[in-house]
């Protein structure tokens, strides 16, 4: 790599890692998940966190295609973003937690919605965001970089976690939430001030191309969902997510009698390993999808979540905890590096903004309605039947992946505009 890669790495993986560190110590799937148990919070809600957090990622990201447009001014309008909208989100969540005078049933809700807020605002800038960095490096080099830079961050990960554990045994009542909340701001702010010295300057000389408009971005879309490859990528990664729809409810099977009653600091701190298991997976998965292609991650994944989902059917106590979340970290490192790079291999045309928007709005229909009835479904049958059910979901991904999806950079039927999109990087 050159000087400024080198620069630029070091600066990607500095700022993932303060990422990494501050939110894994409000997880939701672990921290938020145990907050509003305490709240009086039932399965339908804990399961719930997921679908908000799925959609609001997902649904909003069709707005970053204008707003950040400009590939010259990306950066700039990026990083202004989470200062001025992302961030303060945090904050009004650390100061939801001081307000337990209020009933808890509107304290639950009020938590649930500044919490899709920010995960909303987030959802904004993700599709630009990403398109900003596949700019940075080149595509030898880019799973690579990375693996390393989220097994950076997963690693941090793991430390929130065990530091968000800690605190929630440590103080009594909602305090240790409040200084949660809190110290993940501070590190927030932090991150994004080391990405504003990332050199991105061949993007702003470089000239924009045409100006946004809603019939362009949907001829995309059209030209995206047309690819064959593409379309058997998205029915994978949907019958995945219902495979793997279950994590928030983790909490709860291992707090109950069935699971082996463990407290919810013990909970918490297990969640590290979801960490570990995420580092893991970047990292490996990253250097092989360089070599490889990612269609083997993908297969990894679906492959992790059969065997997570089977290993909690089995057994329950804090080994298994701890085994559960780690098995959960391979499932989502999996997924997102290879799910990333599969994004950008896939791209049959020259906008891969306006591509990473329609997979992930295809995509997000499967990502909040599946959390949404497995949480209603353990309500009813319990947590047991519904991870049996998630289980057979996860074979079916795994084999639809095996007989139907395509390595990208074996296609031979790759388009001349696409073939040019990889050789730019």
């Amino acid at each position: 790599m050159e000087r400024r890669d080198i620069r630029n790495f070091a600066l990607n993986v500095s700022g993932e890692a303060l990422w990494g560190f501050q939110a894994a110590m409000i997880a939701p799937a672990t921290v938020l998940a145990v907050l509003l148990r305490d709240l009086g919070a039932g399965e339908g809600m804990i399961g719930s966190i997921l679908a908000v957090e799925s959609g609001a990622i997902l649904l909003p990201q069709i707005l970053g295609n204008y707003l950040f447009a400009s590939r010259a001014r990306r950066k700039k309008r990026l990083m202004a973003f989470h200062f001025v909208v992302i961030l303060p989100l945090l904050g009004v969540m650390a100061g939801l937690t001081h307000l337990t005078f209020l009933p808890h049933e509107l304290l639950r809700w009020l938590l649930l919605v500044s919490f899709g807020c920010y995960v909303c605002s987030i959802g904004v800038v993700l599709s630009a965001w990403w398109d900003w960095f596949a700019h940075l490096f080149g595509r030898n080099v880019r799973g690579t970089v990375m693996g390393v830079t989220w097994c950076a961050a997963a690693g941090a990960g793991a430390c929130g976690a065990l530091l968000a554990g800690g605190t929630i045994g440590a103080m009594p009542g909602f305090d240790g939430y409040f200084y949660l909340y809190l110290g993940a701001l501070v590190l927030a702010v932090l991150s994004i001030v080391a990405f504003c010295f990332v050199d991105d300057s061949p993007a702003q000389a470089a000239a924009d191309g045409p100006a946004m408009n809603t019939a362009r971005l949907i001829g995309h879309f059209k030209e995206s969902l047309r690819d064959r490859n593409f379309r058997a990528f998205l029915i994978g990664r949907i019958l995945g997510a219902f495979g793997f729809c279950i994590l928030p409810l983790v909490v709860i099977y291992y707090m109950s009698a069935q699971g082996g009653g463990l407290p919810k600091q013990d909970v918490v701190s297990y969640g590290s390993a979801l960490a570990l298991g995420s580092a893991v997976a970047n990292l490996v998965l990253g250097r092989l999808g360089d070599k490889m292609g990612y269609r083997i991650g993908l297969l990894l994944g679906a492959a992790a979540q059969f065997i997570t989902l089977g290993l909690m059917l089995l057994t329950a106590g804090p080994v298994s905890c701890a085994a559960a979340y780690f098995g959960a970290g391979l499932c989502g490192g999996a997924a997102f590096v290879s799910h990333q790079n599969m994004l950008f291999e896939t791209c049959p045309h020259e906008d891969r903004m306006a591509h990473i928007t329609v997979g992930n709005l295809v995509m997000s229909a499967a990502f909040v309605t599946a959390p949404l009835l497995a949480g209603q479904a353990a309500g009813i049958w319990g947590v047991r039947k519904v991870f049996a059910a998630c289980l057979v979901f996860s074979a079916a991904a795994f084999l639809w992946y095996l007989l139907r999806l395509r390595e990208p950079r074996d296609d031979a039927r790759l388009t001349v505009k696409a073939r040019r999109l990889q050789e730019r990087g």
